[in-house]
């Protein structure tokens, strides 16, 4: 068998090997993604309540990665034994240490990290949560419940602490419906329950109950301690530790095989080449020491045979040198051609082409400059204006062409693609019936002109444009899908979805929105209408859900910005809530609502040069409105209170701006206001807790003794 049909088989062998073990990693990622799921089933795993243990997952997962290193340590080797040649082994042992030397060092690192002291306890502090304040009046029962582990059982809660700052409370915690701790809490004397993670890792649902069974109302903070999975501290870097092992071993196999190979290998240096008869290396014709050195003296013909006696012959003619053919004159480089529009083009197409379409668009300049009526050039420049990211320039040259040439369908197509995507529907309208005036016939501009007419509430000329285009394109599911969403009516749904928020009949509105969106899910009228009725029927999370998902496609989008803010204010989050009505009034600085926004949350924060400077500017837009003159007033008036009250009020711990501010409002406005309250009153002032309305009342009381 000749050398190149042993290297051929060498190679067929090396392919089967290499298929076969990509074949077996398939395989076991497929067995691993099914044992996943059967592990995590096992475990309880749902999507209401939502719950997938990643433990599980990431448990088997490493322990299928374990076998899938074996097994590929396995089909290397056997790569190695049927490798062609000691060059191949040397490159493939030296690139599978450094890939097995670098998994080593990651696996040992992480295990580290996993096993420094403390990291438990570090991690599970970042998932633990602020503690909850409850007032629970005279015979009043406070329930708070929560599941654990969380959603993907990674943290779980470690320990319940129940802490009384006034009056006491009995304390009942039911762990799946049974009792696992009751106590009595008073002042000064905390209790705590201490909670593992489920043995078998399902979710469990956890109830604290707190009951004032009589005398005067008891303040409770209620506080979880979070913790982490106790595994990813133990077992996980057993496992990281394993895998660094195994890869370390296979990195010390392979050092001898490397240095054995390196000596021979043609990238190690000593290059030894062996050929069979019917083979041929091109490296002979590298260097010829035949050809590339000088020819040496040719051997001295025989000599001639003696002569006869014969008389001798007539002379002979001179013998010819054999001809020598001529050798061909050597052929010149052809003359470069000359710069004409049409090879600028070619060059830019080649850039463009490449992935360079600023240099492409210096090329088709080049061109135009040479002819500047040139259209192949400005349908070009408008491709690389497109891939730039200029779309009002790649409409520029669409233009252009159309104005020299009016039936060029490429021209106006591209023209009305721009204009749909950046919705100027009336000009893309125009373009679209230009377009379908070159090509009547042609379905994807139906129902282009189709999406134009929905934007623009012609829903009825649309599905004729849908169904035109069903008729040239009948297998098109697409555009039949269009024809079924066209013919709902979604103004209809639209009007009584509205009319059924604003009368309180936010179920049934919520179901009319849905069924717009389910036929259109990016009405964002009809998402904010959602959020807006989320918003009444006091679901805030909810409704913030909906206008993110409007602020996703619409990023400047009004009146998603104007509800977005109510709704972050009405729930005390004024930084998020500012941070929103900024953006607001930068987008539409003529929006009064917004500006007035702006001012009310600047207004809570204690800023209040800057809420009457938002106040002004909305009146500015709105002159008389009785509304922001009312606020502008009772904010003024709140200004007028004594500096030494507000100064006094700075000195009590806990009250700051906001909380000073709420308190003037309420009407607490002198010494004597203060001093009369009772501690209920106070309580009953937004952000002021009983302690806090304690501490003023015996503040301003023991102030006005002296006085008296």
């Amino acid at each position: 068998m000749s050398g190149y049909q042993e290297r051929l088989q060498g190679k067929v062998r090396l392919t089967r090997i290499h298929r076969l073990r990509v074949v077996t990693l398939v395989a076991i990622a497929v067995v691993t993604g099914l044992f996943i799921v059967a592990g995590m089933l096992s475990q309880g795993a749902s999507l209401l309540p939502l719950y997938l243990p990643f433990p599980e997952a990431l448990q088997i997962g490493l322990l299928m990665g374990l076998v899938a290193l074996v097994l590929s340590v396995y089909f290397k080797n056997l790569e190695l034994r049927h490798a062609q040649g000691d060059s191949q082994r040397y490159l493939m042992a030296k690139y599978s240490m450094n890939r097995a030397k670098g998994s080593a060092a990651f696996a040992f690192v992480l295990a580290a990290l996993l096993l420094l002291p403390g990291a438990a306890r570090v991690s599970g502090d970042l998932f633990n949560e602020a503690p909850r304040a409850y007032q629970i009046p005279n015979n009043g029962t406070e329930t708070i419940t929560f599941l654990s582990p969380d959603a993907l059982g990674v943290s779980f809660v470690r320990q319940i602490d129940v802490a009384v700052s006034a009056g006491s409370v009995s304390v009942v915690i039911l762990r799946d419906g049974r009792s696992v701790h009751t106590d009595t809490v008073d002042v000064g004397r905390p209790t705590s329950f201490a909670a593992d993670y489920p043995s078998d890792g399902h979710l469990e649902n956890w109830t604290v109950t707190l009951r004032n069974a009589g005398g005067p109302a008891a303040t409770v903070a209620l506080s979880l301690l979070k913790g982490v999975w106790p595994s990813l501290y133990s077992f996980i870097p057993f496992l990281f530790i394993l895998y660094g092992v195994a890869t370390m071993g296979w990195w010390i196999g392979l050092r001898p095989l490397r240095e054995r190979t390196k000596a021979a290998a043609v990238y190690g240096g000593g290059v030894e080449t062996e050929r069979t008869m019917d083979e041929r290396f091109y490296i002979d014709y590298a260097q010829n020491p035949v050809r590339d050195t000088a020819p040496a003296a040719l051997a001295p013909p025989p000599p001639p045979p003696p002569p006869k006696a014969a008389p001798p012959p007539p002379p002979a003619p001179a013998a010819l040198e054999p001809a020598v053919p001529a050798r061909p004159p050597p052929k010149t480089a052809p003359p470069p051609r000359p710069d004409t529009p049409a090879t600028f083009l070619e060059r830019g197409d080649v850039l463009l082409g490449t992935g360079q379409p600023a240099a492409a668009l210096l090329a088709y300049e080049e061109a135009l400059r040479l002819d500047a009526s040139y259209v192949p050039a400005f349908l070009a420049r408008a491709k690389a204006h497109a891939a730039l990211g200029r779309p009002g320039d790649a409409l520029d040259a669409y233009r252009k062409v159309t104005s020299i040439d009016r039936r060029n369908e490429e021209a106006t197509r591209g023209a009305a693609k721009i204009l749909v995507a950046e919705r100027r529907w009336r000009e893309a309208l125009e373009a679209a019936d230009d377009a379908l005036r070159l090509r009547p016939n042609d379905a994807r501009l139906l129902e282009m002109r189709g999406d134009v007419l929905i934007n623009l509430g012609r829903r009825v000329e649309a599905l004729q444009a849908y169904e035109s285009s069903e008729a040239l394109d009948p297998r098109d599911e697409n555009v039949r899908q269009k024809i079924e969403e066209t013919r709902v009516d979604v103004p209809g749904l639209m009007s009584r979805a509205l009319i059924a928020s604003a009368s309180g009949n936010y179920a049934h509105a919520l179901n009319l929105f849905d069924d717009i969106l389910e036929v259109e899910p990016s009405n964002v009228n009809a998402l904010i209408g959602k959020a807006v009725a989320y918003r009444r029927n006091g679901k805030p999370s909810e409704a913030l859900n909906c206008l993110d998902l409007v602020l996703s496609m619409q990023p400047g989008n009004e009146a998603a910005l104007l509800n977005r803010g109510h709704i972050l204010f009405e729930q005390g989050d004024l930084d998020a809530a500012l941070e929103v009505f900024d953006r607001l009034v930068e987008t539409a600085p003529g929006d009064e609502e917004a500006w007035v926004g702006q001012g009310d949350v600047l207004a809570e924060m204690g800023r209040d040069d800057d809420a009457l400077e938002a106040y002004a500017q909305a009146l500015r837009l709105n002159p008389g409105d009785e509304g922001t003159l009312a606020k502008i007033k009772e904010l003024e008036s709140a200004r007028s209170v004594q500096a030494d009250v507000l100064q006094e009020l700075y000195d009590v711990k806990g009250v700051g701006p906001s909380r000073a501010k709420a308190l003037v409002a309420a009407g607490y406005r002198t010494r004597e206001d203060f001093a009369k309250a009772s501690v209920e009153d106070l309580m009953r002032v937004r952000g002021i807790p009983r302690k806090l309305a304690q501490d003023l009342v015996k503040h301003f009381r023991d102030q006005l003794v002296p006085a008296k």
